[in-house]
């Protein structure tokens, strides 16, 4: 299993992300390797998302 971390630092950002069909609310998320896998591609296409984890909005764990 793997852990997605979601922050919601401030009033602008949503109060859910959805990626590929998964809801990601404040907090840790837990996700199989599989799905992690599947988002992390993902995210190498989506602009905002990389700019999530870039500022540590959004953690992927293993």
């Amino acid at each position: 299993m793997a852990t997605v971390k979601y922050k919601q630092t401030g009033k602008y950002l949503p109060p859910q992300i959805f990626i590929l069909g998964i809801c990601f609310v404040p907090g840790v998320t837990e996700i199989s390797r599989d799905q992690l896998t599947e988002i992390r591609q993902f995210i190498k296409s989506d602009r905002l998302l990389q700019h999530y984890l870039e500022q540590k909005i959004l953690i992927i764990q293993d």
